[in-house]
């Protein structure tokens, strides 16, 4: 196995220091596969080899603990036996292992608190980016085995909660089955659904399959992006390229680096030990010699702007990152990135550009970034071409190209 080669149809970018007879591995982009130990359905970056065996970052996490708490004891003095105390202190960790820190993955999308009544099958799932790439939806056993593939589907989407209202119906959508992963395919997404949007799936034995989102009780803006569903923030983080535009092009692939591989907390803020990001700052950056410092003012300017803070985390002996600190493991200081979250206004409502299924009066929008990542678009020349001239000519500072991940809308009259 090499750097270069080929682990679940991916690349491998990384190869770790073997451990306990397991090799862990990052690849290019995300894999599925089945976790030999806990055997669950995983899709990750870092899978752990041994022999024809994978792991999940978790139990290769926990196997390396366990192998490590063996070898201490076989090592530990007859005379005097461990005792645990509150005044132990976590061993010092060196900047090299922390470049190396396993961050457990975020769940694939899976269904989850699946209901079977024999009538109905219920289940909930968080959207992924994947999902509205590709315009599918995953569903569980209990309805693949029971459905059949061939038949056509409808479906009927729901606004939920208080005032049950209809938002869209679509035919023709189908069951297929990928290996053990069953899922609908020929979906269209709503255009205000985004990655982490939170939804409930009703089907009706052998009739129409209900999807149904929650609506907040008032739209919010997190991280710069409007919000009006019910969502999960730490998927959000993850994959919604919704960072505010920057003329920095360094400060940005820190943001990305930070919020796809940090730890993510349940209130969706992405934390990594400082060389952690640095160096993986490095591998996405062009290659030059001074890439590592301007990383590293790039750092020191987001933290100044208050968009980057300090926060105390720690890893276990297995260099599985943990936040907040435990107790007995290594403190480790932590780069933390906190997506903004507040109420939105009608102005941010009335540049949202989804819709959502809400009319507004006639207006003229400003001209605007549109976040199209997420979709797996990209900006056409026209929408570059605008971009630049119009940051020319209102006279901005820095680069003129269209950011990563966004389109550009020039100002003009909407509504009715």
């Amino acid at each position: 196995m090499n750097v270069g080669g080929r682990l679940l149809g991916k690349e491998i970018v990384k190869l770790y220091p073997p451990c306990d007879g397991m090799q862990l591995v990052r690849l290019e982009a995300v894999a599925p596969f089945t976790c030999s130990r806990c055997g669950q359905e995983k899709k990750a970056r870092l899978v752990a080899v041994r022999g024809d065996a994978l792991f999940c970052n978790g139990c290769y996490g926990r196997m390396r603990a366990s192998a490590q708490e063996r070898g201490q004891r076989s090592q530990g003095s007859t005379d005097r036996p461990p005792t645990a105390s509150a005044d132990t202190r976590a061993p010092a960790v060196r900047a090299e292992d922390l470049t190396q820190v396993v961050v457990e993955e975020l769940d694939g999308g899976l269904p989850h608190s699946v209901v079977n009544t024999g009538l109905t099958v219920e289940w909930k799932f968080s959207v992924r980016a994947e999902h509205l790439r590709h315009g599918t939806c995953p569903v569980p056993a209990e309805m693949a085995t029971r459905a059949a593939p061939q038949e056509p589907l409808d479906l009927t989407f729901l606004r939920g909660r208080h005032r049950i209202g209809v938002l869209d119906e679509q035919k023709g959508i189908r069951l297929r089955v990928d290996g053990d992963k069953p899922f609908l395919t020929g979906l269209t997404w709503q255009p205000f659904v985004l990655p982490g949007t939170r939804v409930s799936v009703r089907w009706d034995t052998w009739r129409k399959l209900r999807l149904t989102y929650a609506p907040l009780d008032k739209p919010v803006v997190f991280g710069g992006t409007v919000v009006r569903y019910a969502y999960d923030p730490r998927i959000m983080t993850r994959e919604l390229a919704a960072f505010d535009a920057r003329v920095d092009r360094v400060e940005e692939l820190v943001l990305i680096a930070l919020r796809e591989l940090g730890y993510l907390d349940e209130k969706g803020r992405a934390l990594l030990p400082e060389e952690a990001l640095v160096r993986n700052t490095i591998e996405r950056a062009p290659s030059e010699e001074s890439a590592r410092k301007k990383i590293d003012a790039a750092i020191e300017r987001l933290l100044s702007r208050g968009i980057l803070t300090w926060e105390q985390g720690s890893i276990d002996q297995a260099a599985v990152l943990h936040y907040p600190a435990r107790r007995g493991e290594t403190p480790v200081p932590l780069l933390c990135y906190a997506p903004t979250l507040r109420v939105a206004d009608r102005e941010d409502l009335r540049n949202d550009g989804t819709g959502a299924g809400h009319g507004v009066s006639a207006h003229r929008v400003a001209g605007h970034l549109m976040r199209i990542g997420h979709l797996g678009k990209e900006a056409s020349a026209k929408a570059r071409a605008a971009y630049r001239e119009d940051h020319r000519r209102a006279g901005l500072a820095g680069s003129h190209e269209l950011p990563p991940g966004f389109t550009y809308v020039r100002e003009h009259e909407r509504g009715t």
